[in-house]
């Protein structure tokens, strides 16, 4: 018997038994066999028993109930708010992360009204956390930053008025007391003008002016001491006068006004004494 005669004929594919209506199905033609199909009828079986299906425009209350209950239970995570407006919104809130009331809030030493205020715009817990957080670090700041700015103040001006220099803060602070409400001195604090050198010694001089009268119950210091460029001017206008005692060393006076003149050098040169 010839190889040709004893090439065994194809098994008969399980499609030949299809109606014509089925046999020429694209989409069954891609199965290729009984095992296959049943697999895939199976499947698409238990997928449907797990679908949801969403109700349609006539569906009742019950129906869209029963809906939102199944789709919870399917996706634990989803939001699904109320048709109500505002309790939409709260759920959308508390999903976020907002306690149930402002004392919810789980941070320490917060201005109640910023709490309530908060709570009615939806902000989290962690977003009131962060916020605390980022304000006491700016004021944290803020307070380093005065100061630094009250210390270079302080310098500069120890450096200028040397001895006088605690007469003239105290004149400064006279003025302020004397002629500033307490919502001026509030702007000069928040402001920083407060430990600016210039406006400082501005009040300085306004203070210089004021009456006992008016400094009565105020800053208290010495009205005789003066700055370096004072204490220099005052010392050449006695070199200058060669009638001053100082320059006349057989005058009655004259001991007495050496003492002034050393005084004064001492205040003209604060770094020496």
């Amino acid at each position: 018997m010839s190889e040709e005669l004893m090439v065994e004929a194809p098994a008969e594919s399980w499609h030949s038994g299809l109606s014509d209506e089925y046999r020429g199905n694209e989409s069954l033609s891609q199965i290729p066999d009984l095992n296959t199909l049943a697999k895939s009828y199976l499947d698409a079986q238990q997928y449907a028993g797990g679908s949801i299906r969403i109700p349609g425009e006539d569906a009742s209350t019950d129906d869209w109930t029963a809906f939102n209950s199944k789709l919870t239970a399917k996706v634990p995570t989803l939001l699904n708010l109320p048709t109500d407006e505002d309790e939409a919104r709260a759920a959308m809130y508390s999903r976020l992360g907002r306690p149930e009331s402002a004392d919810g809030y789980q941070v320490d030493g917060a201005d109640p009204d910023f709490l309530s205020w908060a709570h009615d715009n939806g902000l989290s817990n962690a977003q009131v956390k962060a916020w605390q957080e980022n304000t006491q670090e700016q004021g944290k700041k803020l307070d380093e930053d005065t100061d630094q700015q009250m210390q270079e103040a302080n310098d500069l001006l120890k450096k200028e008025w040397g001895h006088a220099y605690d007469e003239r803060l105290s004149q400064a602070k006279n003025a302020v007391l004397a002629y500033a409400d307490a919502e001026t001195q509030s702007f000069l604090l928040e402001s920083g003008l407060a430990n600016n050198p210039n406006m400082i010694k501005l009040m300085a001089q306004i203070g210089a002016t004021l009456t006992e009268d008016e400094s009565a119950g105020l800053q208290s210091g010495n009205r005789f001491t003066l700055s370096p460029n004072e204490a220099l001017d005052r010392i050449s206008e006695v070199r200058r006068n060669r009638e001053h005692p100082y320059n006349l060393a057989g005058h009655p006076q004259h001991n007495m006004e050496v003492e002034k003149m050393e005084s004064l050098y001492s205040q003209a040169y604060p770094e020496a004494s």
